[in-house]
């Protein structure tokens, strides 16, 4: 599958917490582009990948490169369930992070969560 819409992502996410759970792992992701404006509806086109900037840590921000193991596994078994690309989730965008362009992030404070995935 090249793209997803907003169904697809979510029942995505879903099961990528549920598998989190199993695993017992528990993350915080920030994302944005077209995926993240997918996830609070505020675009109804399909999108080929949601972009990951950070990670919380202890509500901190932290980098996204290289995605921690388990989460980057948990992904690539969703994805394949899913018949996703590879990179349906990447951290192509990670260099803001490094500039210093997330604090709107948390001023704006908008946050999902679905089972043990939270993503602002």
């Amino acid at each position: 599958m090249s793209n997803f819409n907003q169904k697809s992502l979510n029942q995505a996410l879903s099961e990528l917490g549920k598998l989190l759970l199993d695993k017992k792992q528990h993350y915080e992701i920030v994302v944005i582009g077209g995926g993240g404006l997918l996830l609070l509806g505020l675009i109804t086109r399909s999108t080929r990948d949601l972009d990951l900037v950070a990670c919380i840590d202890n509500g901190q921000f932290v980098t996204a490169k290289p995605l921690p193991q388990p989460l980057a596994q948990a992904i690539k078994e969703v994805g394949e369930a899913f018949d996703f690309a590879d990179d349906w989730i990447n951290n192509g965008p990670w260099q803001l992070f490094e500039m210093g362009c997330l604090s709107a992030f948390k001023r704006a404070g908008i946050q999902h969560s679905t089972d043990r995935l939270q993503y602002i």
